[in-house]
């Protein structure tokens, strides 16, 4: 049995990609999507908080967890409220710098970028 680096914790690497769909699409349990800008800008901010501590836990998986989590990005910039529209696009310049496998600095400045725009649009 191979022991690799690459296959350990795969299927915890599944799960965490499952909740994490379950907590943006806002679908767990009982719960239901956000409707309101607050409701929306709180998911919108744990989501994005929960990627970043994952993405540095795990960077092999964080372009796809990205993909995952800028689908709600999507769905939350489609009314054009300016706030989301601005994390989706911080999000697609992340996205851009793992799949050109930019330097670490630059991936964790854009992290840290999409951290303070998240913080930004709940404290506002």
């Amino acid at each position: 049995m191979n022991n690799s680096p690459e296959l350990t914790g795969y299927p915890a690497y599944h799960a965490m990609i499952l909740l994490m769909a379950l907590l943006i699409s806002g679908c767990g349990g009982s719960s239901a999507a956000p409707s309101t800008a607050t409701e929306k800008s709180q998911m919108a901010t744990k989501s994005i908080e929960e990627f970043v501590i994952a993405a540095k836990k795990r960077p092999k998986a964080a372009a796809q967890n990205l993909t995952v989590l800028m689908e709600s990005l999507d769905a939350y910039a489609s009314d054009n409220s300016e706030p989301f529209v601005e994390l989706r696009v911080t999000a697609q310049e992340l996205l851009s710098l793992y799949q050109s496998a930019a330097a670490k600095e630059k991936i964790k400045m854009q992290l840290e970028l999409l951290q303070q725009k998240a913080a930004a649009l709940s404290a506002g």
